[in-house]
């Protein structure tokens, strides 16, 4: 479903991606992970097409591919209610019937704890944590078959992001779509992926399924990573 194959991007001659070579397959959850600055970010906006490459290839076999980004205050038109901002995602990115896309709205607001007396307000009239819920909310409810999620938990709090977590588990094992989740969290990530890629300074440096995480041959930095994290994996 997608394929990268050496795979370069730079700005003024500053290499930001480095010979990124990564397969991924239809239905995978997988976290892409790595501190401030290993080139996560620029990864998801090559896939979204928002950049292209400075070199190699990228293939991706999907009719839809939709981002939930970190800061949601950016994501959504202030001069939009909440509802209209669904509304606007729905016209663009959805072919389905609209009777299907409420009932789908109407779950994933029961899911995530949200009033629909919500949806009236603008997105500065709610808390980021609640603004940050419509974020995910609006992407899920297109179900697209490839969603990439770009530190989406940082403003909300533990209820809440286990929830959340709890959400697009049951949002993969229904619909089989691909998922990437962009994160320096290796907490949250290890609780909702199947395959775990460890980004350092632009490269690719450990690829390995979840359950493999503490083996003993790690990379020295993902054990970094979990020294600094202190997590324990749920089997």
């Amino acid at each position: 479903m997608i394929q990268l194959t050496n795979l370069n991007y730079q700005i003024k001659k500053h290499n930001i991606l480095k010979n990124i070579n990564l397969a991924i397959q239809k239905g995978e959850k997988v976290g892409i992970i790595g501190e401030s600055g290993a080139g996560k970010t620029t990864l998801a906006q090559l896939l979204l097409g928002i950049i292209k490459p400075t070199s190699g290839s990228r293939n991706i076999n999907a009719k839809t591919i939709l981002p939930i980004f970190q800061h949601p205050l950016e994501s959504f038109n202030h001069a939009y209610t909440i509802q209209q901002s669904l509304d606007e995602a729905v016209r663009y990115f959805s072919i389905e019937n609209n009777a299907i896309i409420k009932q789908r709205l109407k779950q994933l607001l029961n899911a995530t704890d949200l009033s629909t007396q919500l949806l009236n307000r603008y997105p500065d009239k709610v808390s980021g944590g609640q603004l940050q819920r419509f974020n995910i909310i609006r992407s899920l409810m297109l179900e697209p078959e490839i969603l990439i999620c770009d530190e989406i938990t940082s403003n909300l709090d533990v209820i809440v992001e286990q929830k959340v977590s709890a959400l697009l588990k049951q949002y993969n094992n229904n619909n089989q779509h691909t998922m990437l989740f962009i994160s320096h969290d290796l907490a949250f990530v290890s609780q909702v992926v199947d395959r775990i890629i460890v980004m350092k300074e632009g490269s690719i440096v450990d690829d390995f399924p979840r359950t493999q995480l503490f083996n003993a041959n790690r990379d020295e930095y993902t054990q970094a990573l979990l020294n600094m994290n202190e997590i324990e994996i749920k089997k």
